[in-house]
């Protein structure tokens, strides 16, 4: 996935990116659950999770990720310089959990109407049930709000681009320039869903969605035939 970091982030937004860009290596994506949660890094973002999930984002400092984490302070903000640097870097790290998610909803259909299906269904359904989501939805609104909406784009890119790749690999005639924008509407749509659930069933959500995506991303007959 490949995250074009010339669109307008702010500093902290591109600082964070970048800080996971570098750790996304085919190296270190080879690497087991269990050593990625053994290292510092992880540790600070477990500690986070945790505080975040028992205080609210508002609530939580920096003292309190520490001392769960058992490290410093001044640990702590050598590899976040504040607690916005901390607060992103979880979000995206819940977000990469969705994006597994979806990548083996996706690829578990051939065919590439039912492969939406299974993925839109896949986030809406995990989002529910999510152990940090909802909570930050019901008591955290106001904190928590903005990275899905006001500051969400780098969630909205990453998520795009990975679906992209998904794409891609089915119609690769069909070309990212034209590919982009559809999926960029299907992401945001779908947060919206998940900000606000529907009174229908997810999976008939999935595959309202998912035909329309589809029927957008088919190639499209020439302007002689009727």
């Amino acid at each position: 996935m490949v995250l074009r970091l010339r669109v307008g982030f702010d500093s902290v937004t591109k600082a964070v990116l970048l800080s996971h860009r570098k750790e996304a290596t085919p190296r270190a994506m080879a690497v087991s659950t269990a050593e990625i949660r053994s290292t510092t890094r992880g540790r600070i973002l477990d500690a986070a999770f945790g505080a975040v999930r028992d205080f609210g984002i508002s609530r939580t400092t920096v003292e309190d990720v520490a001392q769960r984490a058992g490290l410093s302070r001044q640990t702590v903000y050598r590899y976040f310089p504040s607690k916005d640097h901390l607060v992103l870097a979880l979000v995206l790290r819940e977000e990469e959990k969705f994006i597994e998610g979806t990548r083996a909803a996706f690829r578990s259909e051939d065919d590439l109407e039912a492969a939406f299906v299974r993925a839109i269904t896949f986030c809406l359904e995990y989002a529910r049930e999510h152990p940090l989501l909802d909570r930050l939805l019901a008591t955290d609104q106001e904190t928590f709000l903005p990275y899905l909406t006001t500051r969400s784009l780098p969630v909205i890119v990453r998520a795009r681009e990975a679906l992209l790749e998904l794409v891609m690999e089915r119609r690769p005639e069909s070309g990212t320039d034209a590919l982009r924008p559809i999926l960029d509407a299907a992401i945001r749509a779908t947060i919206s869903y998940i900000l606000t659930p529907s009174e229908l069933p997810t999976d008939t959500v999935g595959r309202a969605m998912a035909h329309v995506v589809v029927a957008a991303t088919s190639p499209r007959e020439s302007e002689g035939e009727p």
